[in-house]
């Protein structure tokens, strides 16, 4: 019997009863779960007695997928499992089917039948040939021979339409002889296949896959494609799952190029479309121009397909033949193909010229809807056409993933070439906010052999820099190619390219362009109507935060409140400049407010290219708020973006967020081959700010771990101008560690300097990060009074965010109390560093804390360890011994416990005398639980 389940399928269930264990539990396959428990219960009753079920469903709805399941489920389930799958090409030779389930049931292999075998395979053939009853009797022997009794044994024969008729009757004879004994047989075979053993025994109807299932498959095969073109994927595969998967995977291939993203309908991939459209075969060549029209066509109304049929000359029968062939179903007016796949096999299948006589017909008709009617001209057209490159940019909309390929098409029409020009300036444009980083590069290189009018040509270069600054590693050539576009005469200057430029590498715009480029944004901005220009003030804050950060955070402030509204962006690209701004002017708390609102629209318009900056920048916010999870996920997602936009540059950025991620937590195994990979791509390329964030988290990798000489020789390059990674906005955020590398190397006096201006920065700029840093530092340059004020101010007010830096001023303010004696107040803010360092991953800082705790008598968490107590150390010395007995010098657990490297020489020779022992090397041996 049948039971009816909710999402239209047919399930059978002919005994009502459940299996003990769902031997499916770990299945991937997507919205599948009634089917599997049916092929649970089958594989119970199997394993008792005996059982049969048949499979059925269309070409591509995943009937191989739960018959490869199966199989799986029964092998661990502990069948002997015997696997046959038929083949088109037998399907007319008698006897074939059989001779292959003999030879697997031999141990042979199995090859095609006219393959030219030797005799073994010709007997087999002669054998299964006999009969129904004489060839059942030959494969019942064979199957009794194989089966011993003391395993099930399940045979999962797939694609049994290929079967001939006699082969099938054979194995039903063998298998219902063997009835009385624990052998299954599992039959999948097309939903077109009639035959009588169809209606003999239970039958599970494989039907589409839901909505919310389908989108499941679509994201585990491909995470990133824009909505709108998931929307396309999804509506044009109809739920089969072999077309979800052959769609997404030749989109992947393929980098998603114009000329799919153009065609009516998207590619399955070769294999799959030949598949599809052997369903074709026989169809006559009336009918197929029918079809073919209604697979061209962007609509399924009957009346529209008819009247073109009769523009393009075909056969009047054409209609009649296309139904009478059961592909297509005509349902009042509405056509409908009888399999969702079909329409994109045909096109894919078909020649140009058939394909051409369908576009042509279906243009004639479309007199009132321009956009449509051009791109079934454009799709066949190669002579210049105005009418129809207008149309095609005047009707694409800005968010279709299509938009640069339909841009690329109308350049391609136009015959004037002041037009051509505009048209792929646009089309770099689209291509470059999407992401499709190929495309922009072959566009850009049509512009650069097409005459450019004065009013492009600032454009036009600003995308020749873009190419050259993110992939070409020639950051001199587009720092050059800025100059020139700045020099342009054009309104439309500056692209929004500017500021992320001075961004990603200040020095675009400050040593090499500075002297060209500064007074050009300033002109503009002088001009009436621009003084609040997102663009402009975002590249100028990064340019001189000093001159430009008052204005800016005025500008900012305003965005921020309208921000926390809580209402989306109302123009993009403004937003996104605006982000860029709040790096500038060190405000980590409006990224993660503003980066997290624009990144949403950016993503659900597939704007990946630009989606690939916020993200950075949305990556130092969480890196300077000490969000390490967020850190890791951005490298995800944006290492992924970077990859499929083949944007290097945005990948090693990504990287350096998750180097400094490690350098918080100590995690130093592999870290410096991880930064020397960033500052090889970084350095010869002269991207210092990517140099300058990697040269910050080896700095305090080497501070985390007790090195302050290594760590103050590393950071002092990121203020230093002649050096390689020098960075005015980097050595801000590193300030922190600078100082306490300095301090601790006792060469405080040369930071001072450095202190000033990072505070003259943070006073215009108005960046609480900045203060933070500022306070703490002159704390930890200072004594007495001062110094206690300095780290009271730095951790004003409570609540601020920025949980690394401030668990770093609680430990350096609980240090300093614990040496004025204050050990009471001490305490306090040592036990918040150590649950914030905790918190945060940051194992080193936090045993550093619990150390700190433990002079001030706080016992830690951990407890006295046994060796300890068996030696009787105190706990100080049980600290230092471990420390030691780890392989640190004197000078790291002195680092480690904030103590003189006398002070643990002391505290060791004690521990020596009390463990009796007479070097370190001794230690790990002795201090064992």
């Amino acid at each position: 019997m049948h039971v009816p389940h909710d999402d239209g399928l047919s399930i059978p269930d002919p005994t009502g009863e459940t299996a003990g264990t769902n031997r499916f539990h770990d299945s991937a396959l997507a919205g599948r779960g009634p089917e599997l428990l049916v092929l649970d219960r089958f594989l119970t009753r199997a394993g008792r007695a005996g059982d049969v079920l048949v499979l059925s469903g269309d070409l591509g709805v995943g009937r191989t997928a739960l018959v490869r399941a199966t199989v799986g489920a029964a092998r661990r389930a502990g069948f002997t499992v015997v696997e046959i799958r038929g083949h088109e090409a037998e399907a007319d030779v008698r006897g074939a089917g059989l001779a292959q389930v003999l030879a697997q049931l031999g141990g042979a292999t199995v090859q095609p039948a006219d393959s030219g075998q030797g005799d073994g395979f010709a007997s087999r053939i002669v054998a299964a040939a006999q009969g129904p009853e004489a060839a059942g009797l030959t494969l019942l022997d064979a199957l009794t021979a194989a089966f011993d009794g003391s395993r099930p044994l399940l045979l999962a024969l797939d694609d049994a339409q290929w079967f001939d008729t006699g082969s099938i009757d054979a194995l039903l004879f063998a298998v219902r002889r063997m009835a009385d004994r624990p052998v299954g047989l599992l039959m999948s075979t097309r939903s077109d296949d009639r035959r009588a053993f169809t209606d003999r025994f239970p039958l599970l109807m494989i039907g589409p896959l839901d909505a919310a299932a389908s989108e499941q498959l679509l994201h585990e095969r491909e995470r990133y494609l824009p909505p709108p073109l998931s929307k396309r994927v999804l509506a044009e595969t109809g739920g089969y799952p072999a077309g979800i998967v052959g769609v997404v995977d030749e989109l992947k291939r393929a980098g998603i190029p114009a000329a799919y993203l153009l065609a009516p309908r998207l590619p399955l991939g070769e294999a799959l479309q030949r598949r599809i459209a052997s369903s074709l075969a026989g169809v006559s060549g009336q009918a197929r121009a029918f079809m073919l029209l209604a697979a061209e066509a962007r609509t399924d109304r009957v009346d529209i397909l008819v009247k073109a049929a009769e523009v393009s000359g075909a056969d009047s029968a054409g209609p009649a033949a296309a139904e009478a062939t059961g592909l297509i179903d005509v349902s009042g007016t509405r056509l409908r193909f009888r399999h969702p796949l079909l329409r994109s096999a045909l096109h894919w299948t078909s020649s140009f010229d058939e394909r051409k006589r369908a576009n042509v017909a279906l243009a004639e008709l479309l007199t009132d809807d321009p956009y449509r009617r051009a791109l079934h001209i454009a799709a066949v057209s190669s002579a210049p056409d105005e009418t129809t490159a207008s149309a095609l940019e005047d009707g694409v909309a800005a968010d279709l993933p299509e938009a640069a390929a339909v841009l690329e098409l109308a350049a391609d029409l136009s015959p004037a070439a002041g037009e051509r020009a505009r048209r792929l300036v646009k089309a770099a444009q689209a291509a470059a906010v999407r992401g499709h980083v190929r495309g922009m590069r072959r566009l850009v290189g049509h512009l650069t052999a097409t005459p450019v009018p004065p009013s492009l040509v600032a454009a036009a270069t600003a995308l020749e820099a873009r190419v050259a600054y993110n992939n070409d590693g020639t950051p001199g050539l587009a720092a050059t190619l800025l100059l020139r576009s700045a020099a342009a005469d054009s309104h439309d200057w500056p692209p929004p390219f500017v500021p992320v430029a001075c961004s990603m590498a200040p020095a675009l715009c400050v040593p090499a362009a500075g002297g060209a480029l500064r007074p050009r944004l300033e002109e503009l901005l002088r001009q009436p109507g621009r003084a609040d220009d997102a663009d402009l003030l975002s590249a100028l804050s990064w340019v001189d935060p000093v001159a430009y950060g008052p204005r800016a955070r005025a500008l900012l402030d305003r965005a921020v409140a309208e921000a926390r509204t809580g209402a989306p962006p109302a123009d993009v690209a403004r937003a996104m400049a605006l982000v860029v701004m709040t790096t500038g002017l060190d405000d980590p708390v409006a990224t993660d407010l503003m980066g997290s609102q624009v990144l949403r629209p950016l993503v659900a318009q597939g704007h990946f290219g630009t989606a690939i900056t916020v993200l950075m920048h949305l990556q130092i916010a969480h890196v300077n708020l000490g969000d390490r999870a967020a850190v890791e996920h951005d490298a995800e997602v944006g290492g992924y973006w970077a990859r499929s936009s083949e944007d290097d540059r945005a990948l090693m950025a990504f990287r350096s967020g998750v180097a400094q991620a490690r350098a918080w937590r100590g995690d130093e195994k592999g870290h410096d081959t991880f930064t020397d990979e960033i500052l090889a791509y970084a350095l010869p390329r002269r991207l210092q700010m990517l140099a300058a964030r990697t040269r910050w988290s080896r700095g305090l990798m080497s501070l985390t771990h007790g090195r302050p000489e290594e760590a103050f020789e590393e950071l002092s390059l990121l203020s230093r101008t002649d050096g390689d990674a020098w960075d005015p906005i980097v050595s801000g955020w590193a300030l922190g560690d600078l100082v306490a590398a300095a301090v601790a190397s006792g060469r405080g006096d040369e930071v001072r300097a450095g202190v000033e201006r990072v505070e003259r920065v943070g006073r215009h700029t108005g960046s609480a990060l900045l203060q933070h840093l500022v306070a703490r530092s002159y704390a930890m340059l200072s004594d007495g009074d001062a110094a206690e004020r300095h780290f009271t101010a730095a951790l004003a007010p409570a609540g601020a965010p920025m949980r690394y830096e401030r668990a770093r001023t609680h430990l350096a303010f609980g240090e300093w109390l614990r040496r004025q004696r204050r050990v009471l107040e001490a305490r306090s803010h040592l036990q918040q560093a150590h649950d914030s360092f905790c918190a945060l991953g940051a194992d080193a800082w936090a045993q550093r804390a619990a150390s700190e705790l433990l002079a001030a008598g706080e016992a830690p968490a951990s407890g006295h360890p046994a060796w300890a107590e068996r030696f009787n150390l105190t706990p100080r010395e049980a600290e230092v011994a471990r420390l030691a007995a780890a392989g640190l010098t004197n000078q790291r657990i002195g680092w480690q416990l904030g103590l003189t490297h006398r002070t643990v020489a002391s505290h060791l020779s004690r521990v020596f005398l009390k463990v009796g022992v007479q070097s370190r090397r001794q230690l790990p041996s002795v201090l064992r639980p």
